[in-house]
């Protein structure tokens, strides 16, 4: 039995690697996001390149708000694959440009995923 023993811990460990690896590669069907909801291209564009610069997406959020150039909504939602497919592509912290959606554009903010 002791002989074997050696062998049975390797074969567990390695079960244990395996799936561990598989729960890390499952893909998420939700992601939490945040949003900023711009009342037209104009902003939208300012915002963006404020983004591009470097700029912190809140803080843009805050500037946007304060020129009255968002639009009222949620700043936080989730999001499933099936309704934005390009941001289970992304890593959490990727801030997409800005895209129309209703009445004016939104940006979005990749912030994580859910399980």
């Amino acid at each position: 039995m002791w002989k074997d023993t050696s062998r049975y811990l390797s074969e567990l460990l390695i079960w244990e690697i395996e799936d561990y690896l598989s729960a890390q590669t499952a893909k998420p069907d939700k992601a939490r996001v945040a949003y900023l909801r711009l009342v037209d291209h104009r902003a939208a564009a300012a915002v963006a390149a404020d983004l591009e610069a470097g700029g912190s997406f809140y803080a843009a959020a805050k500037r946007a708000h304060v020129f009255g150039m968002t639009l009222p909504g949620d700043m936080f939602g989730v999001v499933t694959r099936a309704e934005r497919p390009s941001v289970f592509d992304a890593v959490p912290g990727t801030t997409f440009p800005p895209v129309p959606d209703g009445e004016g554009y939104v940006i979005i903010r990749l912030i994580a995923f859910e399980s």
